[in-house]
């Protein structure tokens, strides 16, 4: 907690992307559906989002964390097509997963140095600084 209490204290500036947003909230809806309907696996989730979406629909929690997100003082990237071939580049330049390169991609089209992330695999990405939270 003590790395979004100094987000929220503006002790450094803090960016995102649409990507990370989506994996966020789609993480959140997972796990809010595992909860309410006393499931034990991820997977179990998705196999009901699959018979019935409308378990989306019935959520409250995930749009509330989402709003919650947003509010952090955060400035949100979005993807282009030249960052969409950086990223395939730096997949297959360093072995990385399309959406982990993607992460990269983004980061170096903005000029970013920096991410916070416990995945070990950007530290075969020459060039950034992992903080680890």
């Amino acid at each position: 907690m003590a790395f979004l209490q100094k987000l929220e204290e503006n002790a450094f500036s803090a960016v995102t992307s649409t990507q990370v947003l989506n994996e966020v909230v789609f993480k959140l809806i997972l796990a809010e559906i595992t909860k309410n309907y006393g499931l034990r696996r991820e997977n179990e989730a998705r196999r009901l989002i699959k018979e019935r979406a409308e378990t989306i629909s019935s959520l409250t929690q995930v749009w509330k964390d989402y709003a919650a997100i947003k509010a952090y003082p955060l400035t949100i990237y979005s993807i282009d097509q030249a960052t969409m071939d950086m990223a395939i580049n730096l997949s297959s330049r360093f072995g990385l997963l399309i959406s982990d390169a993607t992460h990269v991609a983004i980061m170096k089209a903005q000029g970013i140095a920096n991410i916070a992330t416990n995945d070990r695999d950007f530290g075969r990405v020459n060039g950034i600084e992992i903080y680890k939270p």
